[in-house]
């Protein structure tokens, strides 16, 4: 007959899993940190989306006493409502969850183990019968489930502020798309929240694993989409440099073909960005760059594959990562 107590003390892998991942939900809620950068980041989505949704809502308005002016003159060709894309003028989100979601993530991702090795719990729990794979697993799920989390809340508010403030409702389509831009927020976050989990395995002296995380930070979310956007020709003029000169896209893409070496090496800078390939799908996603407008979801991400990859590359490499130097220490 088997004791029940034993059942209790030795819980099997899912149940580990399960109970690990819970403790990272907890604990980041302890965390005054994180509470702060939370708390700035949600304040900033409300203020981007709820202003984007206020200017919707004033086109609308506009165009509805246009329209109704119109009809006391006895006017019967009324015009079209002029095409509104709701999502896109509350663009301005997406770069906070670009900055402060990827600061919020780094904070997690510094404090996951940093914590246990503080406090001492890192050999305790790990004499219990939790593996050191399980482990690193359980602070992963559980990370990745808060942050995912939180991303979704971020969609829902967006949807919610549009619908209430601006009178706009989503349409499928747009819903889809929002739901994809919010996915890709969170393997974008995901992505710095395993650099710092790696740089605290790696580095165990705190300061060095902060200063390390906060480098690779500044270069590949800043340094590098800048020096691509200094590179590109089409930025050297205000307004652009081909629109300056009257060409249209088949006089740019012929232009280009002269410095298409020029062109690779730029690309190639802009490539190593996690956060320009965030940029360029969330755009395309959310329509604000307008040849997508048309698209749908499943075109947009087929166009976008590289950049989807490019935010899936980073995710792997520093997880497997993790593991190798994780699993190779002894403490």
């Amino acid at each position: 007959m088997t004791d029940s107590s034993t059942d209790v003390r030795k819980p099997g892998p899912v149940r580990r899993l399960r109970v690990l991942a819970m403790k990272e939900f907890t604990d980041a809620f302890r965390n005054r940190l994180f509470l702060v950068a939370l708390l700035m980041l949600l304040a900033l989505t409300l203020t981007a989306v709820g202003m984007g949704a206020a200017a919707v809502h004033t086109r609308v308005t506009e165009y509805s006493q246009s329209v109704q002016v119109l009809r006391d003159l006895g006017r019967t060709d009324v015009p079209p409502m002029p095409s509104l894309n709701p999502i896109a003028v509350s663009k301005a989100f997406i770069n906070y969850l670009a900055m402060v979601g990827a600061l919020l993530a780094m904070i997690l991702g510094f404090t996951t183990i940093r914590k246990e090795r503080e406090g001492g719990t890192l050999g305790l729990i790990l004499s219990r019968p939790v593996y050191r794979d399980q482990l690193l697993a359980g602070k992963i799920v559980g990370n990745a489930g808060l942050l995912l989390v939180l991303v979704a809340a971020v969609g829902v508010v967006t949807a919610g502020a549009l619908a209430i403030v601006g009178g706009v409702s989503l349409t499928h389509s747009e819903l889809i798309k929002l739901a994809l831009t919010m996915v890709m927020s969170w393997l974008y976050m995901l992505t710095f929240f395993l650099l710092a989990m790696f740089m605290t395995i790696w580095r165990p002296e705190g300061n060095q694993a902060l200063l390390l995380t906060v480098v690779v930070w500044l270069v590949f979310a800043f340094i590098l989409p800048q020096i691509g956007d200094t590179m590109d020709l089409d930025n050297q003029l205000p307004g652009g440099f081909f629109a300056t000169l009257g060409m249209d896209r088949a006089g740019e893409t012929a232009a280009l073909q002269q410095f298409k070496w020029y062109e690779t090496v730029r690309n190639g800078v802009e490539e190593l960005s996690p956060t320009k390939h965030y940029e360029r799908i969330s755009f395309a996603l959310l329509g604000i760059k307008t040849e997508f407008v048309n698209n749908t979801p499943a075109e947009i991400l087929k166009l976008k594959l590289v950049n989807l990859v490019g935010l899936l590359v980073p995710i792997v490499l520093l997880t497997g990562a993790s593991y190798v130097v994780f699993l190779r220490q002894e403490s």
